[in-house]
């Protein structure tokens, strides 16, 4: 039988791992900026491990573009950058969390993409 001691240890030693794992896993989300751009390089666009837009160029094609046109291609290649994000994020976290375990399949469902009925 362990001892109390030896116990505390154990458990020590994997609250250990768990939060060195946690470093890491923060360290590459932080690093993890994803840019996307269309085939014509119009418009290109980053975001960061949580999805969130953090920058947007247009090329001097876009000029030509209508309005409504250069906001949907704004829309379709954010959507690509979300998608890629999402997949890193969750190659990320698998690392951390275990590929099978139930906070995985949380983070995949936030992580996957959405699409419109």
């Amino acid at each position: 039988m362990r001892t109390p001691e030896e116990i505390m240890q154990d458990l020590e030693s994997r609250v250990a791992v768990i939060q060195e794992r946690a470093g890491r896993a923060e360290a590459l989300l932080a690093e993890s900026a994803v840019t996307a751009a269309d085939e014509d390089e119009i418009v290109t666009v980053t975001v960061n491990a949580g999805g969130t837009l953090t920058g947007l160029r247009f090329s001097p094609q876009a000029r030509g573009l209508s309005g409504t046109g250069l906001a949907d291609l704004v829309l379709e290649v954010y959507q690509l950058a979300l998608q890629e994000s999402g997949r890193k994020t969750t190659e990320i976290m698998s690392g951390l969390l275990g590929e099978d375990s139930e906070a995985m399949s949380v983070i995949t469902g936030f992580a996957s993409p959405r699409t419109e009925p």
